[in-house]
């Protein structure tokens, strides 16, 4: 048996969720999940405990998260609860939260809300544990918004404390999520140099019909056709008769509330906001609410409040339903297995749309081995199995894809 085997690089997980990000590591033999921490905040007015994610992570990883207040808790307290001492942890992880800096919310560029200061808790975290490998993923206004101080002291802290960091904004679906997804990755390291994304996906790509939501769709299903009993992931919730009669009046394939306000016959059915913005010509900063995904395209960003169609293109391309729990895992890389045990079906979405995609995550483990070993992944090493990304969508580069990368992609931030 190999020392890997026997002593695996250990792992902690803050601001853990449901677990999707420590499931790129949970996956590979070389990692142990040794801790995970989680307020399970649903909203700010849900309370503590609301959301129901760490019934979630526990389910997947055998792990139980503290449901802890990341404000307020100490490293120390952390370290010891976890059974480790500073520089014994070989990777943390600390997504915390980008509520209150994405675009996503207009608001967000009026005030720098408190919770924007725990990426500086997290950089707390590091200046203690001393991790060897230490991940954020966040939204990309972390290194390009309004508040991208927080970043910034981030970045200063880490390279005090004698970390390499290099920070870039990645579209996700150029790494075989099928999904429009751009987000920040901050990676640091302090036993040589660090690497990025980029740096993994250097020569190669995925072909551009592997990320679309047909493929995924597709390789779900035949998954399914053996897992018939998927009792946690083929439910949706139900709608009432006027979202019903509006969806059925929405195209298929892509279909909006625009196409169905272009319908003297079916404008009607517009909900008031959406017949406000039609009459107005003001069509808003988020058309696709009520919208079906397009079969031919990747999907839509998938976000928290994914339950409802009223919150974005969520719709099935041709059904008349939002996308089941487990379509809408796939679309955010989640494996066809991973379990969503939690008691409201709502919570289950938002343990979805809060994952950083494990798809990335399972690309992060494959980073973190390489800074660890000195040895660059094979593409074959980047395919989390049983999940929409298969070994034979990674093709090499052409010139052209390189010489047009940083358009997409790689936006980088580097001290």
């Amino acid at each position: 048996m190999s020392e890997i085997a026997v002593s695996p690089w250990s792992v902690a997980d803050f601001f853990s969720c449901g677990g999707g990000t420590s499931a790129g590591f949970a996956r590979r033999p070389e990692f142990r999940i040794v801790g995970a921490v989680d307020l399970e905040l649903a909203k700010p007015s849900g309370g503590e405990g609301a959301s129901d994610c760490n019934a979630t992570y526990q389910a997947n990883h055998a792990v139980t998260p503290m449901n802890r207040d990341m404000m307020i808790f100490a490293p120390g307290e952390f370290a010891r609860a976890a059974g480790i001492k500073p520089g014994d942890l070989n990777v943390m992880i600390s997504c915390a939260p980008c509520t209150h800096l994405s675009r996503a919310n207009p608001n967000n560029h009026l005030e720098d809300r408190p919770e924007n200061s725990l990426i500086g808790r997290s950089g707390e975290f590091v200046t203690h544990l001393l991790p060897e490998i230490f991940f954020m993923e966040n939204a990309r206004e972390l290194i390009m918004g309004n508040y991208k101080h927080h970043h910034t002291a981030l970045v200063k802290q880490l390279t005090q404390a004698g970390y390499q960091v290099r920070s870039e904004i990645h579209c996700l679906d150029r790494f075989g999520l099928p999904q429009v997804r751009e987000r920040a990755l901050v990676v640091a390291s302090r036993i040589g140099a660090v690497r990025t994304l980029e740096d993994l996906w250097e020569g190669w790509s995925i072909r551009p019909e592997a990320v679309t939501v047909r493929s995924a769709l597709a390789r779900l299903a035949v998954w399914k056709a053996d897992h018939t009993d998927d009792l946690e992931g083929d439910v949706y919730p139900g709608m009432g008769p006027a979202v019903l009669q509006r969806l059925e009046a929405t195209p298929h394939d892509g279909g909006g509330w625009v196409d169905v306000a272009r319908d003297a016959t079916t404008r009607g059915l517009l909900t008031r906001d959406c017949l406000r913005r039609w009459t107005s010509g003001d069509l808003g900063s988020h058309p696709d609410v009520y919208g079906r995904m397009a079969w031919n395209k990747p999907a839509p960003t998938i976000k928290r409040e994914c339950a409802h169609i009223g919150n974005g293109r969520y719709a099935h391309p041709e059904e008349d339903r939002l996308l089941t729990v487990r379509e809408m895992a796939t679309l955010q890389g989640f494996p066809f297995d991973y379990r969503f045990p939690a008691r409201a079906v709502s919570n289950r979405y938002r343990h979805i749309g809060d994952a950083v995609p494990p798809i990335i995550a399972y690309q992060m483990a494959a980073l973190a081995k390489w800074m660890q070993t000195g040895v660059r992944p094979e593409p074959m090493d980047c395919v989390m199995p049983d999940t929409a990304l298969r070994i034979e969508d990674i093709v090499p580069s052409s010139r052209e894809e390189m010489s047009g990368r940083s358009g997409t992609s790689g936006h980088a931030y580097s001290p």
